[in-house]
């Protein structure tokens, strides 16, 4: 059974980012690739938990997945910053997110896995990941998760649209989820990533009607 949510919610976060993606080659927005990427992050590190419920973790995939899932809400929240700030404030998060995940891979594959905690039927987390590595995670995952909400709050009380609610509400889910695995309850993982990705999906989606005018004027202001 542990393997249903991961699942869903590969599938989930992989149409949402091929939704975004021909977005993104209609309209040509920063913040739509940039939230394309962050869902298939999301698509692959789900995928990578389900593959470890039917089959098992090889250390190869841990490790992508372990930075997949700790820079995916990164991704998220650079989007986030180009729609609701100025280019160069964008930029200067997006190279501090990709500098930081970078740094992170390159940790990570040379780090020492725990393969002792891959044990059949248990969900790792984080758990099987070097110390060293591990402190990387809080870099991307906080910030990115602030700007998520923050930005998510401002946009609704700017304009009392609920769809912001349910991006705020998915994000903190997610953080919620992810914090629970690393204190030691990793069991809440997959359903709090489920639910917190389907929030995000309906929070995204609604939000489409709104930002053309946003994306218009951001546009004139900054060249976007």
């Amino acid at each position: 059974m542990n393997g249903v949510w991961p699942l869903l919610t590969s599938a989930l976060s992989a149409v949402f980012s091929l939704l975004l993606i021909r977005q993104y080659l209609e309209r040509r927005k920063t913040h739509q690739w940039l939230w394309a990427f962050g869902f298939a992050l999301f698509a692959f590190a789900a995928f990578g938990e389900f593959y470890s419920e039917v089959a098992a973790w090889n250390v190869t995939l841990y490790r992508l997945y372990y930075v997949s899932a700790a820079a995916l809400v990164a991704y998220l929240g650079a989007g986030t910053v180009f729609l609701i700030f100025s280019r160069r404030v964008g930029w200067a998060f997006l190279i501090y997110v990709t500098v930081v995940s970078l740094v992170m891979l390159a940790y990570a594959l040379r780090a020492e896995i725990i393969t002792s905690a891959f044990i059949p039927g248990k969900v790792v987390a984080g758990q099987a990941m070097a110390k060293e590595v591990r402190v990387f995670s809080p870099l991307l995952t906080i910030p990115g998760s602030l700007v998520l909400v923050v930005g998510a709050l401002y946009s609704w009380a700017r304009s009392g649209a609920t769809y912001n609610l349910f991006i705020a509400g998915g994000t903190v889910i997610i953080a919620a989820a992810g914090s629970l695995a690393r204190l030691g309850w990793p069991g809440a993982l997959y359903l709090g990533e489920m639910l917190g990705s389907v929030l995000l999906f309906y929070g995204f989606i609604g939000s489409w009607k709104y930002l053309r005018p946003i994306e218009e004027r951001k546009h004139h202001q900054d060249g976007n």
